[in-house]
């Protein structure tokens, strides 16, 4: 329907999205554009503390104030952006943010900057739509940043739990007392206002006890993510990694409806099969998600 809303049957289009390939294949997608904003503005605020950069993030957000992008990088997240783009960035807690607007964008960021400020922010800064590149430089190239890093450790496991606005800075100081307790070195970067994290725990793959232990606190993260109210992955998907969170985060009886959902639309199993869920659906034609056990 192209109307602006509608009431009329399933919404297939979101059942689909985010099915993870288990459901059909998409073989033609019609777009929407939308209009861009007449002013664009960036800025960047840095905090002495990482607690001080998660009240902040929660209180913009629960502010109401208008922003289109905020996010967060902590001190190691930053040591290693300097690392991979030669930049000179202070080793400590930071918040990334973005503004949209038709008129009234300076307002919007004053309001912004008021709220950053009574928590500590030692610095604020904001940059037009022509330098904005260069101060998101950071936080743009982490993903590629952290595997990079150093060639004697890999990331175990990179996640994407996300919980409410709420429980956004307890999810963090959780993460960084994991990380001390286990000796482990666990950068942290994200989409701030959605309650992501971008959590990479990096090891020497040598290491078995080392890699054990990270393997325990990413289930641990996980686990307390979805205590808090929150989701095992808020971007990446269940895959074959995640399965066993599925039951814990939905409850078993919502992970049936699931499973008759698939065996509605692929009975043979034959989309994406062993994903999803951690067992393939009965009377399909995999056995298992080894490749070994297929048919």
């Amino acid at each position: 329907s192209k109307a602006v809303k509608t009431s009329s049957g399933y919404n297939l289009r979101d059942l689909f999205v985010g099915s993870e390939g288990t459901l059909g294949v998409v073989t033609r997608a019609t777009i929407e554009l939308a209009g861009r904003p007449e002013q664009i503005k960036g800025g960047r605020a840095l905090f002495a503390t990482l607690s001080a950069a998660t009240a902040a993030v929660a209180d913009v957000v629960q502010s109401g104030v208008d922003i289109a992008k905020i996010e967060l990088i902590d001190a190691e997240a930053a040591t290693i952006s300097n690392a991979y783009t030669g930049a000179d960035l202070p080793d400590q807690p930071m918040v990334f943010l973005e503004f949209h607007a038709d008129h009234g964008i300076d307002e919007e960021i004053a309001f912004c900057r008021s709220i950053v400020e009574t928590h500590a922010s030692t610095r604020f800064e904001i940059a037009d739509e022509g330098r904005m590149d260069d101060l998101w430089e950071a936080r743009k190239d982490l993903a590629l940043a952290v595997p990079a890093y150093d060639p004697d450790l890999q990331p175990v496991h990179p996640g994407d739990v996300t919980v409410p606005i709420s429980e956004y800075g307890p999810l963090l100081r959780r993460i960084k007392s994991l990380a001390e307790e286990h000796d482990l070195l666990i950068p942290c970067f994200g989409h701030a206002g959605d309650g992501n994290v971008h959590q990479s725990i990096l090891v020497d793959p040598d290491d078995e006890a080392e890699i054990e232990r990270a393997r325990a606190v990413d289930t641990a993260i996980v686990e307390w993510a979805i205590d808090a109210g929150g989701t095992a992955t808020g971007e990446h998907g269940i895959g074959l990694r995640k399965r066993k969170y599925l039951v814990e985060e939905h409850g078993e009886e919502t992970v049936d409806a699931m499973r008759a959902v698939k065996r509605a639309l692929d009975p043979t199993d034959t989309l994406n099969p062993g994903k999803l869920f951690p067992e393939t659906i009965e009377g399909g034609r995999v056995r298992g998600s080894d490749p070994a056990d297929r048919e």
